[in-house]
């Protein structure tokens, strides 16, 4: 089997050679979309991409929209890969994130957009106490701050610029902090104590033990992921509420706490036809 890696990080390719007979590593930028008897058509460095067995990509923010278009050409074809077009863009796009989650019935905090400052009317209508900001430009969070003062927030505001980027606030969530990595039906889970509510992808700020899911939350990764078709992501659990979800998650992270075989998680998931090796 041969197996299409698109990233920016050349150790995948060291990572992923042990289990497919053939691994190609290759940057987004060598991607090009052509039309083909009236169907899209994506190629790499000239080369098909249907034409590869399985794909595992690591997206980067500023090809979110590309990538998602280079997703969606894979659709009804032979090719396993770790991510569709469809969820991708939705955990990408926190609005709509939060959105999508609470149409499905989701538990989520109370969650607010904004935007502009006359978005802010509806927070100061139903403030009740302490609350997260997390300002993003772009798919790209920039700052973060908890608080209970609506001056904060205010100010806090005072940056956006409408179109350019904009505010999530979520009511603050006490309880136990889990984060959970969902590879194709499986979970692999994280306790978080410290300032979680700042926690970086760096995994700052806080410490992290591998800790089994109580079955509440479990079932609440299960149906967080269900609702939006992702067969590959990371989701936030605080208390029984979904606070975030990552489109890119931390697989060498993951296994560095928790000691699961997370990369061979994921090359199943590649070739599930034949089952992954152990590493």
């Amino acid at each position: 089997m041969n197996l299409l890696t698109i990233a920016e990080d050349e150790s995948l390719k060291e990572r992923f050679e042990p289990h497919f007979e053939e691994v190609h590593l290759h940057s987004i930028e060598d991607v090009k979309i052509d039309v083909d008897e009236e169907t899209f058509v994506s190629y790499v460095n000239g080369e098909r991409v249907e034409d590869y067995d399985g794909l595992f990509i690591r997206p980067t923010p500023k090809a979110i929209n590309f990538t998602r278009i280079f997703l969606e050409t894979l659709v009804d074809k032979e090719i396993e890969t770790n991510m569709d077009g469809t969820s991708y863009y939705i955990i990408a796009k926190k609005p709509y994130l939060f959105k999508v989650l609470s149409e499905k019935g989701v538990n989520i905090p109370k969650t607010y957009v904004v935007s502009t400052r006359k978005s802010l009317k509806n927070i100061k209508k139903d403030f009740q106490g302490r609350v997260i900001c997390k300002q993003y430009e772009g798919f790209v969070r920039k700052d973060i701050m908890k608080t209970n003062d609506l001056d904060d927030i205010e100010a806090f505001s005072e940056s956006l610029e409408h179109g350019r980027n904009y505010m999530i606030v979520q009511d603050f969530v006490e309880g136990d902090v889990y984060d959970c990595l969902y590879i194709d039906g499986e979970i692999i889970s994280t306790k978080v104590t410290g300032d979680t509510w700042r926690k970086s992808p760096h995994r700052e700020n806080c410490s992290e033990k591998y800790h089994k899911l109580p079955g509440e939350v479990q079932e609440l990764v299960f149906e967080t992921a269900d609702a939006i078709g992702s067969r590959f992501c990371s989701v936030r659990v605080v208390g029984t509420k979904v606070v975030d979800m990552k489109m890119n998650p931390d697989i060498e992270g993951f296994k560095k706490v928790s000691g699961k075989d997370t990369f061979g998680k994921v090359v199943e998931m590649l070739r599930p036809e034949e089952g992954g090796d152990e590493e």
